[in-house]
């Protein structure tokens, strides 16, 4: 928890810094949100009948892209396309705060060109990871939803849905160092990939318990909103806000580690520059 505890009070502390390069993306990723399939996931769980779950339902729920809509699949491939330059400028102003001490826009579009491919690419494996993690678990809750004795279906639903967060958080723990590396080392993907395995195994699993913590807190929030204030514009400003963070503080917590874990000292905790 502690990477999460220092990353959550240096995006307080730089709030106005940082969310212009998340907020863009977050609005088009919440407008692909399926609010209607997470309300129908949640009330066939607050009635007690999980076979009313189907596995489209489910996978809607979970995935990036919301298909209900061919709009909603555009908006969520444009949130998508514009969360890399965001955050490849949000990186370069992470790394010159980190390095010198200043949080200004100077020379940062410059390094646009940079950590563009890089960003890219780590977004790309990214998604891959997280949509086959979502169609593998829609798949397994859509199945043991199936049993028939209600008791036994939540337990196994409920063993599942944590145990397949704890698999999705390991798998981007793997190369979640990985951009970071690429942009400050300068090493070719794989080396940099290499490096940056080395650099995360000791402190994984410590980082797996405080971005579980973030995400469930995250999906209850949501599936709060959801359940008690139906109304569209009260979820698309909501989850506007909880992408936004998540970004922010994904970025954030990233650079924070590899710093840590490069032994590489921090000129913002030095107080050279006040801006």
């Amino acid at each position: 928890m502690k990477y999460t505890m220092q990353s959550t009070k240096y995006v307080a502390k730089n709030l106005i810094y940082i969310l212009p390069f998340a907020i863009i993306p977050a609005l088009f990723l919440a407008f692909s949100t399926d609010e209607g399939a997470i309300f129908k996931v949640l009330k066939a769980v607050y009635h007690g009948d999980l076979r009313k779950w189907t596995f489209g339902e489910l996978f809607c729920a979970i995935s990036v892209f919301n298909f209900g809509s061919w709009q909603s699949i555009v908006f969520g491939i444009l949130g998508l396309l514009l969360i890399v330059p965001c955050v490849a400028l949000m990186m370069a102003l992470l790394e010159k705060h980190f390095r010198i001490g200043k949080r200004t826009f100077n020379g940062i579009w410059e390094k646009l060109n940079d950590n563009f491919l890089s960003t890219l690419w780590y977004i790309i494996v990214l998604l891959a990871i997280f949509e086959v993690w979502s169609l593998l678990l829609a798949a397994f809750l859509f199945l043991f939803s199936r049993i028939s004795v209600a008791a036994v279906a939540y337990v196994l639903v409920a063993l599942v849905y944590l145990a397949m967060h704890v698999l999705l958080l390991y798998a981007i723990g793997t190369v979640y160092l990985w951009l970071p590396c690429m942009q400050i080392t300068g090493f070719r993907a794989f080396e940099a990939l290499n490096y940056s395995y080395q650099l995360i195994t000791p402190v994984k699993w410590m980082l797996i318990a405080g971005q579980l913590a973030v995400l469930f807190s995250v999906e209850i929030l949501i599936g709060l909103c959801v359940a008690f204030i139906r109304a569209e514009i009260a979820f698309f400003i909501w989850t506007t806000i909880l992408y936004a963070i998540i970004i922010m503080t994904f970025c954030v917590r990233m650079q924070i580690v590899y710093f840590a874990r490069d032994n590489i000292e921090r000129a913002d905790l030095l107080g050279y520059y006040q801006k």
